[in-house]
């Protein structure tokens, strides 16, 4: 190999070696069969930041999934025991969520605690019962991206809109 070729080559693959390995795409599906009942903002205009997925008045309803497909640790907080279907103040919403390395966090909200709410690794995984503890007017899931007080609302721009029905295998969006 010529002396020329032979450092063109070599240049090429240092250059690959500074390119980036791809983040992993994750999908999210719906978390129970439901409805969009909000997305980036409620019907009032009042910025939301998240999807929320009704329940049709179905409280305590089994089988609130989590929404990431693939293998992820779930941290489950739970802030009320009972059930609440409709609203215990802000700040009492049992929580799901997992931290991502590049700082964002996707979480879930307004589960009601049942033997399967304990953190975990797991892939679609139930974390309770369809619920509405925390600031809530019924029972359904809240599906949020954010980092440090950011929402991230692009996750599921384009997959979903108000009023979409959605089944568990149903794609509400997907997480960069």
């Amino acid at each position: 190999m010529r002396s020329s070729t032979w450092k063109n080559s070599l240049a090429a693959l240092a250059a690959l070696a500074l390119i980036p390995a791809s983040v992993t795409a994750h999908t999210v599906k719906g978390t129970h069969t439901g409805s969009v009942t909000a997305l980036t903002n409620y019907s009032s205009g009042t910025f939301h930041g998240a999807v929320d997925i009704g329940a049709g008045g179905r409280c305590n309803y089994w089988g609130a999934e989590t929404g990431v497909v693939g293998s992820v640790y779930w941290a489950v907080t739970i802030r009320t025991t009972g059930v609440v279907c409709n609203g215990n103040g802000s700040g009492n919403q049992n929580e799901a969520r997992h931290a991502w390395a590049s700082g964002w966090t996707f979480r879930q909200w307004h589960f009601i605690k049942t033997a399967d709410s304990r953190s975990r690794t797991c892939d679609r995984c139930q974390v309770g019962n369809i619920g509405g503890t925390g600031n809530s007017t019924g029972p359904h899931a809240h599906l949020q991206q954010d980092k440090l007080g950011t929402k991230d609302t692009s996750w599921y721009k384009g997959y979903v809109s108000v009023g979409t029905a959605v089944t568990r295998a149903k794609t509400i969006g997907v997480l960069d």
